[in-house]
């Protein structure tokens, strides 16, 4: 295999930069981080709120919860989620009833039957959301927010990244011919995809093995051409790319 030219489409035999666009593809992926990225911007301000009402909603209770005398009604072990007892219970406001429910830690060892006294709070504006003492509402943790934007952040980059690896490759790379030496399928949420292997002759000569993932795969010793990285030859991509493509095609 020599690195001759001949056989590369027109379009890459240019001078770099070249013009490139996004595909279609290209469009749906830049414009799917765009959208993560705006939903994580939400996210971080939702969060925020229910953050910010949790934390009034612990200093309602500190300051104007109330304990009451309750009566277990029914103790019942859950087990979907390994073996953890619920108890219910039931306690009078102003003569009115009320009933609420726990679910007891495993390592509360209380013998807890029906009839036996428990002690509850309630807020006096709405009696009928209380809590056993011992096992007060712990709000909203503050932790879940970065973790949250954090994760949409990282998914946005990793799209923005496949879109923009592409276009480095398109607008400085240089073009090669190369051959395909394997080619295995993979599993991918993307759809049917191809695990090719390739070798080709960098500009200095040097052979060079690379690989790439395509949808539609070429037969192997297939002469394939392909674009590589000028610095690093080993991050190429074969021709043509799913989400970008160069703004003009010479004929």
């Amino acid at each position: 295999m020599t690195a001759n030219l001949t056989g590369l489409p027109p379009e890459l035999l240019g001078s770099v930069p070249r013009d490139v666009r996004l595909t279609a593809g290209g469009i749906v992926l830049a414009s799917l981080a765009i959208a993560v990225t705006l939903g994580a911007l939400a996210a971080g301000i939702v969060l925020s709120v229910i953050y910010a009402r949790s934390g009034d909603e612990r200093r309602i209770r500190e300051r104007g919860g109330i304990v009451a005398d309750a009566e277990v009604i029914q103790v019942v072990v859950r087990r979907s989620e390994g073996p953890r007892r619920v108890v219910s219970y039931r306690f009078d406001v102003e003569g009115r009833g009320y009933t609420g429910r726990t679910t007891l830690r495993k390592s509360d060892r209380r013998d807890m039957r029906r009839g036996d006294p428990v002690r509850v709070g309630y807020i006096p504006a709405r009696p009928e959301q209380s809590w056993m003492i011992g096992y007060e509402p712990t709000g909203f943790p503050l932790w879940v927010i970065p973790i949250t934007v954090s994760s949409f952040l990282v998914v946005a980059m990793a799209l923005m990244w496949s879109v923009r690896r592409q276009w480095i490759l398109l607008s400085e790379g240089r073009a090669a011919i190369a051959r395909v030496t394997e080619l295995k399928r993979v599993s991918s949420d993307k759809g049917k995809r191809y695990r090719v292997s390739y070798e080709f002759r960098t500009f200095s000569g040097a052979r060079q093995r690379s690989r790439c993932e395509v949808g539609r795969a070429p037969a192997i010793g297939a002469i394939v051409p392909i674009v590589y990285h000028r610095e690093q030859p080993e991050w190429s991509a074969m021709y043509p790319m799913k989400l970008v493509r160069p703004g003009r095609l010479v004929n």
